[in-house]
C-alpha cells in the first residue's frame, strides 16, 4: 500500500449509508475520536482500509429476499441480509426470527424491527428505550435496571439471535443496546418458534456481528442528573484475506436519578469473532459480560383507598443501603452452511450465567398522615443459568412452476435456577415499625441470613416444521406446527429431599396458518390462526395450576410504498386463553410449596382483541418516521372471584400511540454542517396497577431533538425530554410498592463519531 490517496467507505455520524471520500493513509495510522478522546490504532488488518472495487453485476442486483442470515461476507451476496447497521433506514429488508428470512409483508402477523438507524437517531441506549419505541409495548420497570414487558395484555418471551429462552427477559438485567443489531418484536402467539410461552409475543435480540471492511463508531452522552453513556464500537477483517473478522464493542454507563439516593454503575464489553471456513460455511464465536451496581428502588405506595399520595418526584422510600447487583456471562456459538440450491443450514447455542444478589428494605404498611409506615428487610440471592440450542434446515422447492419454501428445525432451552431468600418483617421486629417513611433508619444488620436453598431445573425441547406454498403467483399459504416438550421440578437443597416433578407435558401441539395475498404489488392482505400453551407457577388449594391454552385470530393489510422506502400495516385480532391463573382474593396466603403464596383461581376464559396500525420508513428524502397506534381490549370473560367483565391485565392501556418523526435537511450526499431535528410523542389511556384500586388518568408526554452534522465523521445532538414537564406514573404497583413517577424534564447531549 502505498501513501496516496485511496477512495475508502465511510458512514456519516448521522449512520447514513455509506458514501466515498479521499483520504490519506499514512503508515497505516488512523486517528479515532471515540467517547470524546483521540485512541490511536495500531497497524494491524482489522484497522486496514479497504480499497474501492467496481462492484459486480451480482452485488449491484436488488433482491428483497435475504440468502444469509447475518453473513456479511457472502461473494455477490452483501446487500442479501437481514442486518440494518449501516443501511440508512428504518425499513427492513427480511427478520430472521422465522428462519426463512421473509419481508415483512410476506408473514401474516404484526411483526416490527428497532433497527440501529433509529436507535442512533434516538440515542436509545438501553433495551427499555427501545421497546418503548417498539407498537403495543408496554415498559413497566422496577427500579433496579429491570423491567416487565407486555403486549395485548400478555407478557412477552425472549429469543437472542434466534434461540428461544424461558427467561431472561421479564425482571432480568439487559446488556447495553450498543451490542445489538436490532430488535425484531413479534407481537401475538409464537408458539411454533418460541414453544411455551404467554401470547403476548416474541422479542428476537439480534447481536451486531463483524464487517469485512474497517469501521470505528463511537458516542459519549451526559445529561440531567448526571446521567453519562459511552459506547465504543470497531470492526473489520483480522487476517488479510478477509477469512477472519471481528467486532468489539464496549459500552459503560454512570448516573443518578431524579429521585434520591439512587445510583446506577454498569459496564458490558462484547466481542465476536467470524472465521469463513469457506465461501459458504461461516462459524462464529461469541462472548458478552456486563457487571452492575445498581440502587434497588421499590417504588413509591397509595393512599389506602388507592389514591395518588401526590408525593414530591424526588421522593425515594427504602435503606440507603439498597442495591442489585447481577453480573451476567454469556458465550454463544453458531455455525452456519448455504447450500448451492440456495438452501441453509444452521445451529446456534448460548450459555448465559446471572449472578443476582439484592439487599433492600421496602415499605409493606398503609402510610399514616405522619407519613410513617412499617417496613420489610429482604435478603435474595438467585444464580440462573440459561442453555439453548437451535438447529434448522430451510430452502425453496420448485414445483408446478412455483417457488416454495421449507423449514424443519429443532430446539432445546435449559433453564436452571438456584434461589434462596430471607426476610425480616415489621410484625416480628419493632425495630421496623412506625418508622419515618422518607428517612429511614435501617441497619443492614437487620438482614436476616439465608438458610433455605432451591434448585429449580426447567426444561424445554420441541420440533418444528412449517411450509409456504405458492398457490398462486400472488397468494401464499404458510402453515406449520410444533410438539414442545417441557418439565418444571424443584428440590429443596437445605432439607435434601429428592425432586420433586411440579410440570411436565409431553408433545404438546402449537398449530399455525396463514394465509397471503399480494392483491396488487405493493399492498397483501393476510389472515392468520396461532395456538399458543404456557406452564404456570401459580397455585391454587389442590396444587400446581395446569397450562393455559389461547388460540389467536389476526387479519390484516401491510403495505410497501415509495420504492420501498415506507412500511405500512393495520391488523386486528383476538386472543382467547383458557385456564388462566387470576389471584383468589377471597383467600389468605396459604398456598404454595411453602403455605404462604398466593391462591389463584383458573379463570376459565381471557380474551384480547384489537387493532394496530404502524407506519415505518421514509416519507421524503431525509424524513424519517415511526408512528403507531394501538388499541387493546383485554377482558376476564369467565371467572369466579368477581373479576369476570372486568379489564385483565394491569398497566396495559385501551389505548397507546406512539411517534417519533426525523427529518435532515440535506440530501443525503451532502455531510457537512447539516441540521436536523426530531420530535416525539407517547400518548395513552388510564390505566390500573396490580391493585386496582391504584389508577392514573390519561397523559401525553412529549420529546424533541435538535442535531448538527459537523463532518461526515462527527455528529452532534440535543434531546429534551418530556418538554411539558407532565407529572405522571410510569408504572402503578399496589397500595405499598411499586409505583414509579415518570422523569421530568431532563436533556441529553451526545457526540456520535463514525469512521
Amino acid at each position: 500500500m502505498t501513501k496516496k490517496g485511496i477512495a475508502v467507505t465511510l458512514r456519516g455520524a448521522g449512520g447514513r449509508k455509506g458514501q466515498q471520500y479521499k483520504t490519506r493513509h499514512y503508515g497505516w495510522s488512523y486517528g479515532v475520536l471515540c467517547l470524546g478522546f483521540a485512541v490511536a490504532l495500531p497497524a494491524s488488518p482489522l484497522f486496514a482500509a479497504e480499497t474501492k472495487v467496481a462492484p459486480t453485476e451480482a452485488e449491484t442486483e436488488e433482491d428483497s429476499t435475504p440468502k444469509s442470515v447475518e453473513s456479511l461476507i457472502v461473494h455477490g451476496e452483501r446487500r442479501k441480509n437481514a442486518t440494518t447497521d449501516g443501511t440508512g433506514s428504518y425499513v427492513v429488508k427480511a427478520v430472521s426470527m422465522n428462519k426463512m428470512l421473509l419481508r415483512l409483508d410476506q408473514i401474516p402477523q404484526s411483526v416490527s424491527v428497532i433497527g440501529r438507524q433509529q436507535m442512533r437517531d434516538q440515542n436509545l441506549n438501553t433495551v427499555d428505550d427501545a421497546l418503548k419505541q417498539a407498537p403495543g409495548i408496554n415498559v413497566n420497570l422496577y427500579g433496579d435496571g429491570t423491567a416487565g414487558y407486555t403486549s395485548r395484555g400478555y407478557t412477552v418471551a425472549p429469543m437472542f439471535d434466534g434461540v428461544p429462552s424461558s427467561g431472561g427477559l421479564q425482571m432480568s438485567q439487559q446488556f447495553d443496546i450498543a451490542i445489538y443489531d436490532r430488535l425484531e418484536v413479534l407481537r401475538g402467539p409464537n408458539g411454533m418458534f418460541q414453544g411455551s410461552a404467554s401470547p403476548g409475543g416474541s422479542v428476537n435480540f439480534v447481536k451486531k456481528r463483524p464487517l469485512d471492511q474497517f469501521k470505528a463508531q463511537g458516542s459519549f452522552s451526559g445529561g440531567s442528573w448526571n446521567n453519562f453513556h459511552a459506547d465504543a464500537d470497531i470492526t473489520g477483517p483480522l487476517i488479510p484475506s478477509r477469512k477472519v473478522t471481528g467486532r468489539f464493542v464496549m459500552a459503560g454507563t454512570d448516573r443518578n436519578f431524579f429521585y434520591n439516593t439512587a445510583h446506577d454503575r454498569r459496564w458490558t464489553a462484547y466481542a465476536d469473532i467470524d472465521v469463513h471456513i469457506t465461501d459458504r460455511t461461516t462459524l462464529s464465536i461469541t462472548a458478552t459480560g456486563q457487571k452492575n451496581d445498581t440502587t434497588r428502588f421499590m417504588g413509591l405506595p397509595r393512599a389506602s383507598n388507592g389514591s395518588d399520595l401526590n408525593l414530591p418526584r424526588k421522593s425515594y422510600i427504602g435503606a440507603d443501603w439498597n442495591t442489585t447487583t447481577a453480573p451476567m456471562y454469556e458465550f454463544g456459538g453458531e455455525l452456519e452452511h448455504r447450500f448451492e440450491n440456495d438452501w441453509r443450514l444452521r445451529v446456534n447455542g448460548r450459555h448465559r450465567v446471572t449472578d443476582t444478589s439484592l439487599h433492600y428494605a421496602y415499605l409493606n404498611s398503609a402510610v399514616s398522615a405522619q407519613k410513617k409506615g412499617n417496613f420489610i428487610v429482604a435478603n435474595s440471592s438467585i444464580r440462573e443459568q440459561y442453555d439453548g440450542a437451535d438447529l434448522y434446515i430451510t430452502g425453496p422447492v420448485h414445483l408446478l412452476h412455483r417457488k416454495h419454501d421449507f423449514l424443519l428445525g429443532a430446539n432445546y432451552d435449559s433453564y436452571l435456577q438456584k434461589d434462596g431468600g430471607a426476610s425480616a418483617s415489621w410484625r416480628t421486629n419493632a425495630a421496623l415499625q412506625n418508622m419515618d417513611i422518607f428517612k429511614p433508619i435501617i441497619s443492614s444488620t437487620l438482614q436476616p441470613n439465608i438458610t433455605t436453598w432451591y434448585r429449580e431445573p426447567t426444561q424445554q425441547a420441541g420440533v418444528y416444521g412449517s411450509a409456504r406454498i405458492q398457490l398462486l403467483h400472488s397468494l401464499d399459504l404458510l402453515m406449520g406446527g410444533r410438539l414442545s416438550f417441557y418439565e418444571y421440578k424443584i428440590r429443596n437443597l437445605s432439607t435434601g429431599t429428592p425432586y420433586v416433578v411440579s410440570q411436565k407435558n409431553n408433545a404438546v401441539p402449537t398449530p399455525y396458518l396463514g394465509l397471503v395475498w399480494h392483491f396488487i404489488p405493493t399492498i397483501s392482505a393476510y389472515a392468520s390462526y396461532t395456538d399458543t400453551f404456557e406452564p404456570q407457577s401459580a397455585y391454587s388449594l389442590s396444587g400446581r395450576l395446569k397450562p393455559v391454552k389461547g388460540t389467536q385470530i389476526e387479519v390484516g393489510f401491510k403495505g410497501d410504498f415509495f420504492h420501498k422506502n415506507l412500511n405500512v400495516s393495520l391488523a386486528g385480532y383476538r386472543v382467547v386463553e383458557r385456564n388462566k391463573a387470576l389471584e383468589d382474593q377471597n383467600l389468605a396466603p396459604i398456598c404454595g410449596r411453602t403455605g404462604t403464596s398466593t391462591c389463584y383461581n383458573a379463570a376459565g376464559k381471557v380474551r384480547s382483541q384489537g387493532i394496530e396500525a404502524e407506519m415505518i420508513g421514509r416519507l421524503l428524502p431525509g424524513w424519517d418516521i415511526n408512528a403507531s397506534y394501538t388499541y387493546n381490549d383485554n377482558v376476564v370473560l369467565k371467572d369466579d372471584s368477581g373479576l369476570q367483565g372486568k379489564a385483565y391485565s394491569p398497566n396495559s392501556p385501551r389505548h397507546l400511540f406512539k411517534l417519533w418523526t426525523h427529518y435532515r435537511f440535506a440530501k443525503p450526499e451532502v455531510t457537512r454542517n447539516v441540521w436536523s431535528v426530531g420530535a416525539g410523542v407517547t400518548a395513552q389511556s388510564g390505566t390500573f396497577g396490580s391493585n386496582r384500586m391504584v389508577t392514573q388518568g390519561a397523559y401525553v408526554v412529549a420529546n424533541a431533538q435538535v442535531g448538527y452534522q459537523l463532518r461526515p465523521e462527527l455528529n452532534i445532538t440535543v434531546n429534551v425530554n418530556n418538554l411539558s414537564d407532565t407529572k405522571y406514573y410510569q408504572r402503578l404497583g399496589n397500595l405499598y410498592i411499586y409505583n414509579y413517577y415518570g422523569e421530568p424534564r431532563n436533556f441529553m447531549a451526545t457526540v456520535q463519531s463514525v469512521f
